[in-house]
């Protein structure tokens, strides 16, 4: 039973706290909280203000507090909020403290507007009974719905994947005809921004690049084996060199990978883990990144 719990509450999620987002779910938060207290609660509030405007009121403050809550502290505790290590008990507690923001705003307006005013303590427990099992609820279906599509889509993928693995083996080739020689590519070089290392490669022989801080983990082949060069140079410079190269494709903020070495694709609830030739661990695509792979692959 705790195994079962404990692998529930490491499940990964995917959270997106960016404005734009967490702007139109505070503002259905608000929304919520309107229409909750008008059929729900019989309370009276002071006759300075009438019902509706104090209703009105208690939920701007909502959607204040769920804003802060969901965007300026993430950006503030930006390590705390990695979305690439996002997990179920990491979301129910954040969800403990947009639900404390809810109930200090909430104490907070009905003081200032001399309003009759339960103790903090009740306060808090009355939001959180209201509120927990809503939000949760619809983060987990909201999952539910992209691991669903993510997972569909991964399949598409690799279906893709294995017709372009197959087409070079599959295709007919008669006695007579010319086997067309390739077209050699230019030569990738990558150079330290700082000393002067340089890899200089085929495209073919470069899989992944990794960073890692200032640095970058470059992975690629000699004569089919793994080797693994580390250089002074930033992902985004590795972009920049590897412009003219249509196959590298950025699909994290810490990787680049090349689209010809990757062999499956699976979903999860954050977007793609890719297998790679001869690569012992998996790349992810991350949210931010799955339509343009999508489109990549295709």
């Amino acid at each position: 039973m705790l195994a079962c719990l404990q692998r529930f509450l490491n499940r990964p999620l995917a959270e997106d706290f960016s404005f734009r987002n967490q702007l139109f779910s505070s503002l259905r938060g608000g929304v919520y909280v309107f229409l909750f207290i008008s059929f729900f609660i019989t309370a009276r509030f002071v006759p300075t203000l009438s019902r509706t405007q104090m209703l009105v009121l208690l939920a701007v403050g909502v959607v204040i507090a769920t804003l802060f809550a969901n965007v300026a502290i993430p950006r503030l505790f930006p390590q705390l909020y990695d979305e690439d290590r996002w997990t179920v008990w990491k979301h129910s507690l954040h969800t403990v403290l947009v639900l404390f923001c809810v109930s200090l705003s909430n104490h907070l307006l009905l003081v200032l507007t001399d309003n009759q005013t339960p103790s903090f303590g009740g306060m808090f427990l009355s939001v959180t009974i209201i509120g927990f099992f809503p939000i949760t609820l619809s983060v987990l279906l909201a999952q539910q719905r992209q691991l669903k599509r993510n997972l569909k889509q991964a399949q598409v993928l690799n279906e893709g994947l294995l017709s372009r693995h197959m087409a070079p083996v599959l295709a007919p080739v008669s006695e007579s005809a010319e086997v067309p020689v390739p077209t050699p590519q230019a030569l990738i070089s990558l150079v330290s921004s700082v000393g002067k290392d340089r890899l200089t490669l085929q495209p073919a022989q470069l899989l992944v690049i990794e960073s890692v801080g200032n640095y970058a983990d470059v992975y690629w082949l000699h004569e089919d084996t793994l080797q693994k060069t580390t250089l002074r140079l930033t992902l985004k410079e590795a972009e920049t060199t590897l412009a003219s190269h249509p196959q590298f494709f950025r699909c994290h903020r810490a990787f680049i990978v090349n689209v010809q070495a990757i062999h499956h694709t699976a979903g999860n609830t954050r977007g793609y883990q890719l297998t790679v030739s001869k690569l012992p661990q998996e790349i992810p695509v991350a949210r931010g990144y799955v339509e343009a792979f999508d489109q990549k692959i295709r």
